[in-house]
């Protein structure tokens, strides 16, 4: 499908001239957040934006405390309104609630409304059929009749999205009534990998949750746990993954199941984690499939990241008051890395500017510039009248020490310099709110 346009106009109850972030996914496994456009809104609350999609995408939309999302087509417009937040509900630190999404459009028949219609439907089901989840025989009579007499009469016309978003929700429930592993895997993953619907891949995750950890304690299987741990061998692990369950035939399949897994066992003891490591990075250059390659590629940037916990390495700030990590100790730390060619680091500089002035007294802030023009990069912290620490990692070592693979990137140190969270969320994306609930806390 060629790309097309997608135009959003959303209202935000009490959020007059605040920031907005309009985001994608890289992929519905990792789930990783592509930004796709931060801006504030009008007085009245209200932004508007456009994009271009070239097929059906998940689209959240966040503000410093909430977050909804849509289904969005391509070639579409729509109206929408978030729901206020519940001021009743416990709030977690930094968190961003789940809000609903309203959709004004007069088009009752839309995507997405049908899916809300569906959703209301199943959760009726689930209601009046709780207490058969124990009795599977007659929770089996009961989705029969679901599927024949309110699903087939109600979305017998509905578009494939549609379909396979049923199908993929139902299936739990079709696990529930204790058909076996051959019957779910024929029927919902004897296909091609289905990367491009999240409900697909959704389920994906719960049927094959700690799957290479049974498989790896069946006998054909026991080599498993030595061809990952010790020979970090990609041949020898999937080799051994077939042998356990020859239903997995397609390569593709197979391989994203050795990532679920080794992400599973790379945070579990008694793992060799730099061998999982080896692993993950043979999949990311030479994986069966690009899609795979990709998300390997994503998890292994996220078992790099900075360790929780861990001591933040060592910056020499060049500053009268500040040389070293540990003379900041006693303030929390907020360390961005950013570009003067990447639009959106350029846009987040403005976000920091606000969260310096409110909390300058309580967080210290580091911009570290990666780009080759340092004068340039001087010349726009003193134009836009940036007032905090300004680094310039000319020979990438500071980039290296934090392991920044993209930018913007984000780091949070706490009050003893050492990393409070590696990969911290941007500064438009809710970050006034985890400072405020933090400096309270303290």
């Amino acid at each position: 499908m060629a790309l097309a346009q997608v135009k959003l106009e959303v209202k935000i109850p009490d959020y007059a001239e605040k920031p907005v972030r309009i985001i994608r996914y890289e992929d519905y496994f990792t789930n990783k957040e592509i930004l796709i456009q931060t801006l504030n809104t009008d007085s009245n609350g209200i932004v508007k934006v456009q994009f271009t999609l070239n097929e059906i995408q998940k689209i959240t939309i966040k503000t410093n405390q909430t977050r909804a999302f849509i289904y969005a087509e391509p070639d579409s417009t729509y109206l929408l309104e978030l729901s206020k937040t519940d001021t009743n509900t416990t709030q977690n630190l930094g968190a961003e609630n789940a809000v609903n999404m309203h959709i004004l459009n007069k088009n009752d028949q839309s995507l997405n409304n049908r899916i809300i219609y569906f959703e209301n439907l199943l959760s009726a089901f689930y209601t009046n059929n709780n207490i058969y989840f124990a009795q599977p025989r007659i929770l089996q009579k009961e989705l029969l009749n679901f599927k024949n007499n309110i699903i087939k009469k109600e979305f017998e016309a509905a578009p494939n999205f549609l379909k396979t978003y049923i199908e993929y929700s139902i299936a739990p429930i079709e696990e529930a009534c204790f058909t076996n592993h051959a019957y779910q895997f024929k029927k919902y993953f004897s296909g091609p990998v289905n990367y491009l619907h999240p409900m697909y891949m959704n389920y994906f995750e719960a049927f094959y949750k700690q799957y290479l950890k049974q498989l790896s304690l069946k006998p054909k299987g026991i080599d498993l746990f030595n061809d990952i741990n010790e020979m970090h061998s990609y041949s020898n692990a999937m080799s051994s993954i077939y042998k356990a369950d020859t239903l997995l035939k397609n390569d593709t399949l197979r391989e994203l199941i050795l990532l679920t897994g080794l992400r599973e066992w790379y945070y579990l003891k008694d793992n060799n984690r730099n061998n999982i490591s080896l692993l993950m990075n043979y999949i990311a250059l030479k994986g069966w499939s690009a899609q795979n390659r990709l998300i390997a590629k994503i998890l292994l940037d996220d078992m790099n990241a900075l360790e929780t916990g861990s001591p933040a390495p060592e910056l020499v700030l060049l500053h009268p008051k500040y040389k070293s990590i540990a003379d900041l100790k006693g303030n929390y730390v907020y360390i961005n890395f950013w570009a003067d060619w990447s639009v959106e680091s350029l846009q987040e500089l403005k976000y920091i500017q606000k969260l310096e002035q409110k909390y300058g007294n309580r967080v210290i802030f580091i911009s570290v510039a990666i780009g080759e023009n340092v004068a340039a990069e001087k010349q726009y912290f003193n134009n836009n009248k940036f007032n905090w620490i300004l680094l310039h990692d000319t020979d990438k070592s500071i980039r290296k020490e934090y392991n920044v693979k993209s930018i913007p990137y984000y780091v949070l140190l706490d009050t003893e310099g050492d990393v409070l969270k590696g990969n911290a969320a941007a500064p438009s994306n809710n970050m006034d709110n985890f400072i405020k609930q933090l400096i309270r806390k303290k």
